[in-house]
């Protein structure tokens, strides 16, 4: 059960993104803060608890940059339609994170494919 602690945490950041975006777009931005504040502080822990105690999992691999991803571009989404930042901003960074997820996929399938 303690091995599954970094990916509670993980999974809890991916919950805290709902508060999150809802009281940014209520324009309750110091109340969005406080979650998002408690998102990253989760994400610390996770991060800490992982490598000290050796809970390493594969879906924890996954989960934690995922988790990490959702919260920015849900973050940046609710931004650029209330229209606190440009879409284009929302556009780099987005376009950066496929460039990412595209070389990652290139990468691991080179990897196990023979040729």
């Amino acid at each position: 059960m303690a091995k599954h602690i970094p990916n509670m945490l993980s999974l809890l950041r991916l919950i805290l993104i709902a508060p999150i975006v809802i009281y940014i777009a209520e324009e309750k931005y110091i109340i969005a803060l406080i979650f998002l504040i408690l998102s990253g502080i989760t994400d610390v822990l996770d991060g800490t608890i992982a490598r000290k105690f050796n809970f390493i999992t594969d879906v924890g691999k996954l989960l934690d940059p995922f988790a990490d991803k959702a919260t920015q571009v849900a973050i940046l989404v609710t931004l650029a339609i209330k229209g606190v930042i440009p879409f284009w901003i929302l556009s780099i960074v987005v376009i950066k994170e496929f460039a990412i997820i595209a070389r990652c996929v290139i990468s691991l399938w080179k990897r196990t494919c023979s040729f």
